[in-house]
């Protein structure tokens, strides 16, 4: 029979094959699980409660990041339609356009009026528009002035805004 030490009082005790296996096999689950258990129970929940206190501490400053980052994501992606060309740019525009909701770039109130989202989309076209007549040559930025006609006729579409005279019936239609 072999000779053991049981942990309760740490006393010597004969003991029988049986017994030991089954004292071995509780000394082993203590041992690997006790360390490994309290660092799942207690560690996940301390970084999500952490992460979460984090998130509604720096709100705001988020948000702010957010609206600043957001432009710059729209540029690389024009950036990007430009390089890569037609098929793609729909593509990408979409995503875009989920992942951000676009809002026109003419301010809401112009003069003291204020102007509807149709609007203030048909006024941004027209802008676009100039911006390519003015520049005959293909450019990076004829090229960009491009993509963006289709992004506000995809917006007025989804606002089920009329059709601006700034935008071809073929653009109008691409969209």
């Amino acid at each position: 029979m072999p000779i053991t030490a049981i942990p309760k009082g740490v006393e010597l005790r004969k003991i029988t094959a049986v017994q030991k296996r089954a004292l071995d096999e509780l000394i082993a689950k203590e041992r690997g699980s006790s360390a490994l258990t309290t660092a799942i129970l207690v560690g996940i929940p301390s970084i999500i409660a952490g992460s979460a206190v984090l998130a509604y501490v720096f709100k705001e400053e988020a948000q702010a990041w957010y609206a600043d980052k957001k432009g710059e994501f729209i540029e690389a992606i024009q950036e990007a339609a430009e390089k890569t060309g037609g098929g793609l740019v729909n593509a990408v525009l979409d995503t875009a356009n989920k992942v951000f909701q676009n809002n026109p770039k003419t301010p809401k109130v112009v003069n003291g009026s204020e102007l509807t989202r149709c609007t203030r989309w048909a006024v941004d076209a027209t802008d676009v528009l100039a911006l390519v007549q003015n520049n005959p040559k293909i450019s990076k930025e004829t090229v960009a002035a491009a993509v963006a006609i289709i992004g506000i006729a995809k917006e007025m579409k989804r606002e089920g805004c009329s059709r601006p005279s700034a935008i071809s019936q073929a653009q109008w239609d691409q969209a």
